[in-house]
């Protein structure tokens, strides 16, 4: 039988589209205080917004009448007509925020006009009639909503920790924060401070407050102005393009939104420039006639459909394109071998250039690698992996049967090994085959519970954004056991006492490193994924460490540690770590 569903049930199935997280209340909030005219905005969150969410501004204030009213659903001062729907050029317009959120949590209400001697107070929960009445209050609005879901138990108990809220209240803070930079914004968590943005007089300048000074030589400034679309903001230096996704925000007429589409348009210009899993990061602010702009095809608004969007797509690329152009970017850097052979190519000459084919001279001790110790022992290799010849003594280091196993290696411009087998010639990728010894050894210590951690160095300083220290502070245990020693420095800093076995320790390894572990961190993926995910983003990261030369000693070392993986063929992503070139295919080349 067909019935009209309550008020207070209506509220909740809205609830379920508006108010998702803690989140979603900071975002509907914060917008309504930008709408209202403020000028400061103060947002304080207890337990992650959880306990209490409270955001005050000095704004317009409301009337007794219209604070009681604003918990209507639909209840909106943006529209009046159906045309108003195409000039859309607020926050807020659909009236569902405050009734959505009154349905899940309990909410009280300040709020005074500048011109009213008294204020009104308006508490309300569970769609119940409101109490109101008279107080004494700044001008402007207080929202406190506290206990958030106690009436939604099973919505409650799917959100995710602290950490993992926090950082999501911090994103959508930041995402108005960034277009808003005439605007105060203050960020309080648990009585600390995590962000204080003081009125700035240029979007860089903002950029600068929230993600330091040290992303002023990242920034390449995007300019141009067309018939269709307007587009301004900056790209990222592409050496400073990183693994962990953040930086990347589009905002179109003041407000925020999320593309897949335009990210692509943004990122095809850096495909020579930056490895295909590395991320420029862009500050992109899109100015259009509202009626060419729908942005009413997502409850949280975060969606929007452009009229002519595939011309929109060609003019970012356009523009991005003429940036880099301009600041002489070349695609001179190798942040990855992914596009080398996994073979030499043999021309059919007799090379005599001395690649490696001449006499060795043994380097100094200080030349270390990590993967030398001569305290390992390491097992033969499987019986379905080709047999080194000759081999005997195989993988003992200080015999001297070793010295003439490891003569039949020849190391062929630090990035290959090349050694006779009874089929024809094995052609070893080093950089790969470290990546899966790597992999294999961080995901043992991970399920055992053991730390990977070996190499000690001088403590390295790194300032983080807020939701990335958040990121990397959540899980210690976790990050312990990868072989970090990570301390909290406070003001979103952390210190570096060591790194896992095979990183490299120079300041700028470091801060890539903790780049790399951060990427791995915030991936959504269930815990046994993660772990694989971890130690495969952790081996990759060891393995573009540059060992130095490779003596034939070492050499060998590196195709036994190879040999005895469960999987010596291919890396944790799928890539070959060696071939065979049979004698069938060398008499084809010469």
């Amino acid at each position: 039988m067909l019935q009209v569903l309550p008020q207070n049930i209506s509220n909740l199935i809205a609830a379920g589209e508006v108010v998702s997280r803690p989140a979603s209340v900071v975002k509907e909030l914060v917008e309504n205080a930008i709408d209202a005219g403020a000028r400061s905005v103060s947002v304080t969150v207890l337990d992650a917004g959880k306990t209490l969410i409270q955001v005050i501004d000095d704004g317009c204030g409301m009337t007794p009448e219209e604070a009681v009213l604003c918990f209507e659903r639909h209840a909106t001062s943006k529209i009046a007509t159906a045309e108003d729907l195409q000039r859309i050029l607020t926050y807020g317009f659909r009236g569902e925020a405050l009734a959505s959120i009154a349905a899940v949590a309990e909410v009280t209400l300040r709020t005074r006009r500048p011109e009213d001697e008294v204020g009104t107070q308006v508490e309300i929960s569970e769609s119940k009639p409101p109490r109101v009445q008279p107080v004494a209050a700044p001008a402007g609005s207080n929202f406190a909503i506290r206990n958030l879901f106690y009436n939604v138990p099973a919505r409650r108990k799917f959100l995710k920790s602290d950490n993992a809220e926090l950082r999501a209240i911090i994103q959508e803070f930041l995402r108005i924060a960034l277009i808003r930079p005439d605007v105060a914004f203050k960020l309080i968590s648990n009585g600390k401070e995590i962000h204080n943005l003081r009125p700035a007089t240029t979007r860089k300048k903002r950029i600068l407050d929230i993600y330091g000074m040290n992303l002023a030589r990242e920034l390449v400034e995007v300019s141009v102005d067309t018939s269709l679309v307007r587009i301004s903001g900056f790209i990222g230096n592409p050496e400073d393009a990183r693994k962990s996704s953040g930086n990347q925000f589009f905002f179109v007429n003041g407000r925020y939104f999320r593309s897949p589409f335009f990210h692509k348009a943004v990122c095809k210009p850096y495909e020579k420039l930056v490895p295909d899993e590395y991320t420029p990061a862009y500050f992109l602010y899109l100015e259009t006639e509202p009626e060419r702009v729908d942005v009413n095809i997502h409850p949280a608004k975060t969606e929007v459909k452009f009229e002519d969007e595939g011309l929109v797509f060609e003019i970012l690329t356009a523009a991005v394109r003429e940036a880099l152009g301009k600041n002489n970017f070349t695609p001179s850097i190798d942040f990855d071998m992914k596009g080398a052979p996994d073979i030499p190519v043999f021309t059919g000459r007799d090379d005599r250039s001395g690649s490696g084919s001449g006499s060795w001279t043994k380097p100094p001790r200080i030349d270390y690698s990590p993967l030398f110790n001569p305290f390992d022992e390491v097992p033969a290799p499987p019986a379905d992996v080709p047999v080194l010849d000759p081999a005997p003594g195989y993988g003992r280091l200080f015999e001297e049967e070793t010295a003439a196993a490891a003569s039949n290696l020849l190391v062929l411009q630090r990035r290959y090994i090349a050694t006779p087998v009874k089929s024809g010639l094995m052609v070893i990728d080093i950089r790969r085959a470290r990546e899966r010894i790597f992999y294999e050894r961080y995901l043992e210590k991970i399920a055992e519970q053991q730390s990977v951690r070996q190499q000690s160095l001088f403590p390295v300083t790194v300032k983080l954004n807020a939701e990335d220290y958040l990121a990397v502070l959540e899980q210690p245990d976790l990050t312990a056991r990868l072989g970090f020693d990570i301390q909290d420095f406070g003001s979103n800093t952390i210190v570096v006492n060591a790194l896992p076995e095979g990183f490299g320790c120079t300041e700028e390894s470091v801060r890539r490193s903790i780049d790399d572990l951060v990427a791995a961190l915030k991936d959504d993926t269930s815990l046994d994924d993660q772990k694989h995910l971890l130690a495969a983003r952790m081996a990759a990261s060891a393995a573009a460490c540059d060992p130095g030369s490779l003596h034939p000693e070492q050499a060998q070392l590196l195709v036994d540690q190879l040999f005895a993986c469960r999987e010596p063929k291919l890396t944790p992503d799928g890539r070959r770590c060696l071939t065979i070139i049979t004698l069938e295919d060398l008499e084809k080349k010469i």
